[in-house]
């Protein structure tokens, strides 16, 4: 303590923890890529991109592709001969046509038409080694890989004690509305092979054969088309991956109302365009499906309308507390922000006081959700909880072990039932 006596300003440094929790980037997605399908020409990459590059615009992806464009169109405008002209204007179709080919092409190009911002892209291969140390990344997106390579990784990353959500492609084939999957045989970024015959999807597992039961997943049908995706032959048109362009919505829903906001009722922009008619009956099954199935989200586009996203439910929508993207998103959201802020008060002592500053600072970050609409209630009381404290989430032996549990509740959803996130720290105290 200052001794004051002489007339003057005097400054003092209280040592106490000063702890804030700020809300962090909810939808920072990364692409995921196989190596054999990414586009090239001349036997060369034409989207040069290294594993787990950082994109920040579709300007990014532009300049990669103008270094190798802008000299096939330069040979076409300097053509000086009927044969030379064909030549240029072969190469340059050719490689357009290529490009077309690249699911990671058509992906980017739809994410950013879609409003998304800065990505990543990665490996198939490497999702489940390398995004853990990527501390931002939120979203992960099947962008046209196989399925099976996907989702491998998805099983590994989505789960509790992460906060990473996935974005899949739905079937490539037609789900007919009478039950039955035709299979696709005009599709140029996809696997498909020769033509396979129908088998019976009555029931809507069959239509999501292959996808796991997960909350922390969504898929969309059907995959997209546009006029600006068609080969030089003029008939041959692209399939594009639908999860790129879902996931462009779900960054501009976030930016622009929150993460607690249902991504539905969108409209995908970029002259995209369903590939196949969903009807109300084919919709009304994939969206609330026989008990034990999964939820496929559709795409659809009514009269006077464009293209909507028509649906926000995850995989595991049989379980109520998990059925809607948003709920589940914002749950990330909440942990990860939870979670980084209370690194902060790693060294406090672990008692009572060190209890109340998390407990504020926590109601604090609650009541700014609340006052957004992120939460149900009329009340603070009645759209969250927050509890922490010897009796209360700790019993001696937790504290004695340098554990520092908060219990956190949520009303997310209608009616307003509470979601119970449970968060726990090793507390490493220095006192």
């Amino acid at each position: 303590m200052a001794d004051y006596k002489v007339p003057g300003v005097y400054v003092e440094e209280p040592f106490e923890l000063a702890l804030s929790i700020p809300a962090g980037e909810t939808a920072i997605p990364v692409f995921a890529y196989e190596e054999n399908k990414r586009a090239k020409y001349s036997d060369k990459p034409i989207l040069v991109l290294k594993d787990g590059q950082e994109i920040q615009s579709w300007l990014d992806v532009s300049q990669l592709i103008a270094k190798q464009r802008d000299p096939l169109q330069q040979a076409v405008a300097d053509a000086t001969t009927a044969e030379k002209l064909t030549e240029a204007q072969n190469n340059l179709n050719k490689f357009n046509d290529d490009l077309l080919s690249d699911p990671l092409y058509l992906s980017l190009k739809t994410y950013f038409d879609n409003g998304g911002g800065r990505a990543y892209v990665m490996d198939v291969n490497s999702l489940a080694s390398a995004v853990p140390g990527f501390d931002d990344i939120t979203l992960l997106v099947q962008a046209g890989v196989k399925l099976d390579s996907f989702k491998t990784s998805v099983s590994t990353l989505c789960k509790p004690g992460n906060t990473y959500f996935a974005v899949f492609d739905g079937p490539s084939d037609e789900i007919d509305p009478n039950g039955k999957v035709t299979t696709s045989t005009t599709s140029i970024s996809n696997d498909q092979g020769a033509p396979k015959k129908t088998k019976d999807a009555t029931e809507p597992k069959d239509a999501t054969e292959g996808y796991d039961s997960n909350p922390y997943t969504a898929a969309y049908y059907p995959w997209l088309q546009a006029d600006w995706a068609i080969k030089s032959d003029k008939t041959t048109r692209a399939d594009i991956p639908p999860s790129a362009a879902v996931a462009g919505a779900y960054c501009t829903v976030d930016r622009e109302r929150g993460v607690w906001k249902a991504p539905a009722n969108v409209a995908l922009k970029g002259g995209v365009t369903p590939k196949y008619k969903v009807s109300d009956n084919l919709n009304g099954i994939l969206n609330v499906p026989s008990p034990g199935g999964k939820a496929i989200n559709v795409i659809r586009a009514f009269r006077g309308t464009g293209p909507l996203i028509w649906g926000a439910r995850t995989l595991k929508s049989d379980l109520d507390t998990w059925r809607y993207v948003p709920v589940r998103r914002l749950f990330n959201a909440l942990e990860k922000d939870v979670r980084r802020a209370m690194g902060v008060a790693m060294f406090e002592p672990n008692s009572a006081p060190t209890w109340e500053r998390v407990r504020s600072a926590i109601d604090i970050y609650l009541h700014g959700l609340w006052r957004q609409g992120a939460l149900q209630g009329s009340t603070p009381q009645q759209a969250y909880f927050v509890h922490v404290g010897l009796g209360q989430t700790m019993t001696a032996d937790d504290i004695n072990n340098g554990k520092l549990i908060v219990q956190i509740g949520l009303a997310a959803v209608r009616p307003a039932e509470f979601i119970i996130l449970q968060v726990s720290q090793q507390q490493l105290s220095v006192s």
